[in-house]
């Protein structure tokens, strides 16, 4: 008797098991913050995609710009040409950033952003005849992407990639800077202290520090102002670039155009993608200041970096009307309005709950933290974050989970910005009846 194989999966999916596929979810139709799948199920997706669908699904103004765009010209290649629109996009941007702040690489993802990051603070300092600044510090707990460089400057999952080694080396990493991390012991004026201890014993080697203004990956972990703002006189005082990854958290997610704003703090390079054109496009962009650009400019150096569909015109025309909608329609404002709301109803539905802990985060970045504990802050484990994500989607509500052992765990609510206080209402309930009926 003849076995039948099962029908092998045809692809593979990120970040899961390389035989996973047919279990999965098939979505099929998107609808503002709604996804319904093969099944007919509808759900609301309370993670935009994956972070990036900020103005939800099938908007008709960024479906007529690509489409406009689609008519006129859908590819050029920017080694030996420009175009309209993809100058314009790059003008759009700088209109939206501190004048420092002075040129656009493009890129086609965040990981790819961060890659262009690392390569250009080693060559500035290389360019300048100082060869021995290369060292980049960032967040034991960061994230910054897969490809080699990105992922060897990601501070979480290192156990898991170090069998992809050897990775890119030259990478310090340090603690965050979490004061709600009651299991670290460890105050915020304390890790200002170790911050200045490792500057002034490595500062001639420091070529970066890069850093996310909200740790989106490790459970939305706010970087605390004063943190932010002695890191920034730190690099300027030891001569080192502030790389800000602005991955998540740009283009409005967490109320305002880009987190670095409400600290007042300029950033010599700037990581970009995800809400670039509202995830319609692969498109992403490094933004570098002018003292970089110098660098290169007085040496008549190029950057060393292409990828073939970079600065592609379909993606920078769904990029401009992304910007328009965010204007014309008043989103950030509304973005503020909505986080406030749906972090006020979750405190309001879970604050007596066993296991809640807190709700952080800004505008339409939250994260919920879960605890086995209240007094001693012990975490819930992956797999009974995973019980709950995953009753979530069966109640018709998409999160992400997070955990990073030892400091926190739970699940991300990043909704589109075009969500409403009604969406948001319903989008507490069905947490809340969840939780009611999962308690560890």
């Amino acid at each position: 008797m003849l076995l039948v194989e099962k029908e092998l999966y045809p692809f593979v999916h990120p970040l899961k098991p390389i035989m996973a596929g047919n279990e999965l979810p098939s979505q099929i139709e998107g609808n503002g913050i709604y996804l319904k799948d093969n099944t007919g199920k509808i759900c609301i997706d309370g993670i935009s995609g994956l972070w990036n669908v900020s103005l939800g699904y099938r908007h008709p103004e960024i479906i007529k710009a690509i489409t406009n765009q689609l008519h006129q010209l859908p590819f050029v290649n920017l080694v030996d040409n420009t175009n309209p629109t993809t100058l314009k996009y790059a003008k759009r941007l700088l209109e939206l950033l501190p004048a420092s702040l002075n040129k656009v690489v493009y890129t086609c993802t965040g990981s790819e952003s961060v890659e262009v990051a690392i390569k250009l603070a080693r060559k500035y300092y290389a360019l300048r005849g100082n060869r021995e600044k290369k060292e980049i510090v960032s967040f034991a707990s960061s994230y910054h992407g897969t490809y080699y460089g990105s992922m060897s400057a990601s501070g979480i999952d290192r156990s898991i990639s170090e069998d992809y080694g050897p990775k890119v080396p030259g990478f310090i990493f340090i603690p965050v800077p979490f004061s709600n991390n009651r299991a670290s012991g460890c105050s915020i004026e304390e890790h200002i202290l170790n911050l200045e201890v490792l500057f002034e014993e490595s500062g001639d080697r420091l070529a970066g520090f890069m850093m996310e203004p909200i740790l989106g990956s490790a459970g939305v972990i706010p970087v605390p102002e004063k943190y932010m703002q002695k890191a920034k006189a730190l690099c300027e005082e030891y001569d080192v670039l502030l790389i800000l990854d602005e991955v998540a958290t740009g283009f409005g997610r967490t109320g305002i155009m880009f987190a670095h704003e409400q600290y007042k703090v300029i950033p010599d390079i700037l990581c970009l993608s995800k809400g670039i054109n509202s995830g319609y496009l692969p498109l992403g962009a490094t933004v570098l200041s002018n003292r970089i650009y110098e660098a290169f400019a007085s040496t008549n150096s190029h950057i060393e970096h292409l990828s073939t569909q970079n600065g592609n015109p379909i993606a920078c025309a769904a990029a401009i009307a992304t910007l328009d909608v965010i204007k014309n329609e008043s989103l950030l404002s509304k973005v503020e309005l909505n986080g406030n709301l749906l972090k006020a109803l979750i405190n309001e539905a879970l604050g007596k709950h066993k296991n809640f802990h807190e709700v952080r985060g800004q505008g339409m970045m939250i994260g919920v933290s879960l605890v086995k504990s209240k007094s001693t802050y012990e975490c819930l484990n992956m797999g009974q974050i995973m019980q709950i994500t995953h009753k979530l989607w069966k109640n018709g509500l998409l999160v992400y989970p997070f955990y990073t052992e030892s400091l926190t765990a739970g699940f991300h609510i990043i909704p589109p910005f075009v969500i409403t206080p009604d969406e948001i209402s319903k989008i507490v309930q069905i947490i809340r009846r969840v939780l009611d009926r999962t308690v560890f």
